[in-house]
């Protein structure tokens, strides 16, 4: 896991990101996709270019914003050292979003930016879940949408995992 540090200048640094992702996706609508093949390799394009940026890339800024929401309304009188996998590339044992205070784990989160809780991501939510009631700390599941906050609140209610969900 990566200390994220200054807040602020990992906001810039996703910001620049993004930035970058934009002309890619403007470029590929500038071409008028007349038949059909023509259709399957702008889209192909466009695909190689920015797909795996529009998965992580919102996966990052979600961690952000729920360090900023933690500090502010659960942990405003706690220094907390923040570390994350902003790339969803952590480890079985590794939340996405780590916070510690000395050598003691006050957080760990697990975010997903997944608006519908239907096939995989609901086998998915189970698989974090249980991965999450494992870890120390105050836990929270952070979702972006009512369906999966009520979802989450169900799939803990039968499991009797003690995770926090929070709606960012």
């Amino acid at each position: 896991m990566d200390e994220i540090g200054n807040i602020a200048l990992a906001e810039n640094r996703l910001h620049g990101q993004l930035r970058e992702v934009f002309p890619h996706i403007r470029k590929a609508g500038q071409v008028e996709p007349r038949d059909l093949y023509l259709s399957l390799e702008i889209l192909e394009s466009l695909r190689n270019l920015v797909a795996e940026d529009m998965n992580q890339l919102p996966h990052e800024g979600l961690i952000l914003r729920t360090v900023k929401l933690l500090q502010t309304n659960f942990y405003p009188t706690t220094l907390i050292k923040w570390f994350w996998n902003p790339r969803q590339t952590g480890g079985k044992d590794e939340p996405d979003l780590k916070g510690m205070n000395m050598n003691q784990v006050i957080v760990s989160a697990e975010v997903t930016t997944s608006p519908n809780p239907k096939g995989a991501i609901d086998g998915k939510m189970s698989t974090t879940l249980k991965k999450l009631s494992d870890m120390p700390g105050d836990k929270f599941y952070v979702v972006t949408t009512e369906e999966m906050e009520r979802r989450a609140k169900s799939k803990l209610n039968k499991l009797g995992y003690k995770i926090n969900v929070l709606k960012v």
